[in-house]
């Protein structure tokens, strides 16, 4: 089964800041464990090989800089607990990819305050008309995509059965409204 797809139009940005006992950081050489473990249980279990998941997941993405778009957020003075990774692809599409909070720091908008950082960048990078970030997430992963509703991010048609997934799912989160886009980013007319 394929992928949810949302897409971000750039029109209005959630500024969402980086409360004080909280700090970012940015990916750098000798970080691959630290991404690793950021991104379990979201994605991985704890006997993966932290070379071959990042290579796999990360360094096969054409435009990605690990050094420039892959965020880390701690506590301060703490070990990374939350990734998310924003970079533009050569086609000039923006990319949100691999979004993962350890469970000992969810619920605390870490999602938001990263979104809000990557789309403030992903914004100055992405050129002329049309300007579209996208991202790819699965159905249960409920909590993430009330995030990335609240920060902005609309459900595409782009596969059969799209519509009803995406119905079911804000059917379960109770939020309605959303216009679904198309794969162009025409808007569709479907109101979920």
């Amino acid at each position: 089964m394929a992928q949810l797809k949302m897409y971000h139009t750039l029109e209005v940005i959630e500024d969402f800041p980086i409360p004080e006992e909280f700090e970012l950081s940015l990916f750098k050489e000798g970080d691959v464990k630290t991404w690793v473990d950021a991104c379990t249980p979201a994605f991985f279990d704890e006997n993966v090989n932290a070379e071959s998941a990042f290579r796999e997941c990360m360094l096969s993405q054409e435009g990605l800089v690990p050094e420039r778009d892959i965020y880390f957020i701690s506590r301060k003075g703490g070990k990374p607990e939350a990734t998310l990774t924003a970079f533009v692809y050569p086609d000039n599409k923006g990319y949100i990819h691999m979004v993962a909070a350890k469970p000992s720091i969810q619920g605390h908008n870490v999602s938001r305050m990263m979104l809000s950082v990557g789309m403030k960048k992903l914004d100055k990078m992405i050129q002329g008309e049309n300007r579209i970030v996208y991202l790819t997430t699965d159905d249960f992963r409920l909590p993430a995509i009330v995030g990335y509703l609240k920060a902005g991010f609309v459900p595409v048609i782009y596969d059969e059965g799209m519509v009803e997934r995406w119905q079911k799912i804000c059917d379960q989160l109770n939020m309605h409204g959303y216009e679904m886009l198309n794969d162009d980013g025409t808007k569709s007319g479907v109101i979920l």
